[in-house]
């Protein structure tokens, strides 16, 4: 985890601070013990990531059940637990700030800025909203992330207009290519988030190869040079056993990302 850009520190209770907290137990029947005080105090604390060695399916929903922000039974798949640590971390670290009506509005902004502010609060609203229709009607939908590898070493390369250009134009291809319920948003520096109502894993699976194919056949005024192992992605289908709110199918689609650019051929991920 240190190769990973974590610092690790063991210890058996929390006195440093820290940005969360690593919690491993060999069995279930320990969660209680670890849990045991009012969910208040539970939820106020650090962002609580259980591992257990046990795998039985239960654990996790146990943790998660008695407070823990995220649980994992093993084995553990290391770069999924990287993945998920990091998205806790940084919910901890930029939560969202309600305005005085408690409707989550903002101090006005503008440019790149305000643009970014736009397209994370549009992902998270509709993420929101297909979780609870899923849940009320037992419908699948599927969130995307589309990785434009490389991307980084392109600006470095040729120039941030050169790497925004590329960029914008891919966004542009991808709204174009794609059903018009889906939705299209920038996420991070070199990933397009894409939500798929109604939309199974073998569909969203298609959905990445078929516009992955597009992308790569059109020719771009800022890389001409497009190629398929230039375009990874990570896919979580709800209903998952893993994905107890709509958060949790974030922290997913993160590992499966990480999970596609691992491989040297498909480059495609599934939430496990």
């Amino acid at each position: 985890m240190t190769r990973a850009g974590f610092h690790l520190v063991e210890q058996d209770s929390l006195t440093l601070p820290a940005d969360a907290v690593l919690i491993t137990l060999a069995s279930q029947e320990q969660l209680d013990a670890l849990f045991a005080g009012p969910p208040a105090t539970i939820n106020s604390v650090l962002p609580r990531v259980v591992l257990i060695s046990d795998p039985s399916p239960d654990g996790a929903a146990a943790a998660l059940a008695l407070g823990a922000a995220d649980a994992l039974a093993g084995p553990v798949h290391f770069p999924e637990l990287c993945a998920r640590l990091s998205a806790r971390i940084r919910a901890q670290q930029n939560p969202v700030v309600l305005g005085p009506a408690g409707n989550g509005s903002e101090p006005q902004r503008t440019g790149n800025e305000a643009s970014s502010d736009q397209d994370a609060g549009a992902l998270e609203h509709r993420v929101q909203e297909e979780f609870e229709r899923a849940r009320r009607y037992s419908l699948s939908f599927s969130l995307v992330l589309l990785g434009l590898d490389e991307l980084q070493g392109m600006e470095e390369r040729l120039g941030a207009d050169t790497a925004g250009r590329l960029r914008a134009e891919v966004g542009q291809t991808l709204r174009r290519e794609l059903r018009v319920p889906d939705l299209v948003v920038p996420y991070g520096p070199d990933e397009f988030a894409i939500l798929l109502p109604e939309t199974g894993e073998a569909g969203a699976r298609q959905s990445v190869i078929r516009v992955r194919e597009r992308l790569t056949s059109l020719p771009f005024e800022s890389d001409p040079r497009l190629e398929p192992s230039r375009f990874s992605a990570g896919i979580v289908t709800y209903p998952h056993p893993a994905a107890a709110s709509p958060d949790d199918l974030f922290s997913l689609a993160e590992a499966a990302l990480m999970r596609g650019r691992a491989q040297s051929i498909e480059r495609i991920g599934l939430a496990m």
